[in-house]
């Protein structure tokens, strides 16, 4: 079989993937505290250990693949709710949240008194401060910009605050939470400033994404003509050729 196919193949599966993660992405703009996912392509020469390869044969034997994907971390606009227990995080961090699967991480701050009076998120997973479950009873609840936790003025706990220095250590898990890919990654304690009353909105420019996805599907369409080239025009030549 014509090597450029597999070569061609390999461009259509990672557009795939990319229209994947792009689509992921505009569907979750209006997802608060959600990340952008952002794709790399990278190319896999087959030829490039090939003592006998020629210059063409360097050239079809390119595989481009989807290497992985990454994090956009930057912070989303934040939008006044005046709610006492919503909270937006500006820089790097993570809020810690302990959920029947282990402990997961999010930047979704809108956060409820769950069963027991702890503060929860809201799927009821507890959020973790410095000192484990942070316990809230009736009264005014403030939460200050270094993540300190108040009830009637006194001080209960401060949010336990993390990030990671590889953006890709992070993995969706779906409800707003991320996980350490492989459970490998380190978590660091981080210092963002953390908003009360204010949820942070998604960090998706949806212009851009659109923008994004018209060019996988030129790129998709390109590699079908060219696809279809191979088929029914060179090999059929060849073939003919060959018959002579």
């Amino acid at each position: 079989m014509n090597s450029g196919l597999y070569t061609a193949f390999s461009g259509l599966r990672a557009q795939t993937t990319a229209l994947d993660l792009v689509s992921h992405n505009l569907a979750n703009v209006n997802t608060a505290g959600f990340k952008e996912g952002r794709a790399f392509f990278t190319l896999l020469n087959q030829a490039v250990n090939d003592p006998d390869s020629t210059g063409l044969g360097a050239v079809i034997n390119n595989q481009v693949v989807l290497a992985e994907g990454a994090l956009n971390e930057s912070d989303g606009s934040q939008v006044a709710t005046n709610r006492d227990l919503d909270i937006a995080l500006a820089g790097n961090g993570y809020l810690t949240v302990q959920t029947p699967r282990g402990v997961r991480y999010t930047r979704f701050g809108s956060l409820m008194i769950g069963k027991q009076d702890v503060l929860s998120t809201r799927e009821g997973y507890a959020v973790l401060g410095e000192n484990g479950r942070i316990p809230l009873g009736p009264g005014k609840v403030r939460i200050d910009e270094q993540g300190g936790v108040y009830l009637e003025g006194n001080l209960v706990d401060r949010l336990k605050l993390v990030t990671f220095a590889d953006p890709r250590a992070l993995q969706r898990e779906g409800a707003s939470l991320m996980v350490p890919a492989n459970g490998k990654a380190q978590a660091t304690p981080a210092q963002p400033q953390v908003q009360q009353g204010y949820l942070e909105q998604s960090n998706v420019n949806a212009v851009a994404s659109v923008v994004g996805l018209i060019g996988i599907l030129r790129h998709f369409e390109a590699i079908q003509k060219s696809v279809n080239l191979l088929m029914n025009d060179i090999n059929a030549k060849a073939i003919d050729r060959l018959g002579r």
